[in-house]
């Protein structure tokens, strides 16, 4: 055996990867580490509309940041709905964060250190708009937001011992006309439909 006849091959050099870097969508740049809302959505269902509006999908880019206050209080989203004239001229705010208000949240969930979810609306009377004396667009339902908070939630966890997760899961569904939703909300108003259901 002669070590001299052995052909030896040269090393090759190790293969390179590299990141291919992709740009974020505007929604996942915008999302605050404290939280994210998103609006209720409302359908133009007024039979001559032109353009006709059948469907108002919900969208990454339409999640908003949230301040860095209260969790169970995203003050400049709040003050946007607050500010809509409701039903009737005085309607209140309706919120989830309030306690044996039938709001639609589980009882004994509501005690919340890090991290809250929930919704806040107010009902909202018919909105008309004219060009003219002729009708362009229709609308009703009420107005409001969704929304995820936490108070520095990657920082106050607890780092030792074990934690459990409890909660109740808030959802938004996008409009489209003859959609039903037989089990959220009052069925002659509509929900799913004219406006989003949640």
């Amino acid at each position: 055996f002669d070590l001299d006849s052995v052909d030896t091959e040269a090393p090759r050099p190790a293969p390179k990867y590299q990141d291919v870097s992709s740009e974020k969508p505007k929604a996942q740049k915008d999302q605050g580490g404290y939280g994210f809302a998103m609006r209720f959505k409302r359908r133009n269902w007024y039979q001559r509309a032109n353009p006709k509006e059948d469907e108002i999908k919900l969208s990454e880019n339409d999640w908003e940041q949230t301040d860095n206050g209260d969790i169970k209080n995203p003050s400049k989203q709040k003050n946007i709905i607050n500010a809509l004239p409701g039903n009737n001229g005085g309607a209140s705010l309706q919120d989830s964060s309030q306690e044996n208000q039938g709001i639609s949240k589980v009882t004994d969930y509501h005690n919340f250190q890090y991290v809250w979810s929930g919704f806040f609306y107010k009902q909202i009377k018919n909105t008309i708009e004219k060009n003219g004396s002729s009708i362009t667009a229709a609308r009703n339902g009420p107005d409001g937001y969704i929304f995820y908070k936490g108070k520095d939630p990657s920082r106050q966890l607890p780092v030792l011992g074990q934690v459990t997760y409890k909660g109740t899961w808030d959802f938004l569904t996008d409009v489209k006309i003859n959609q039903k939703f037989i089990d959220l909300g009052n069925t002659s108003t509509k929900p799913g439909d004219r406006y989003s259901a949640f």
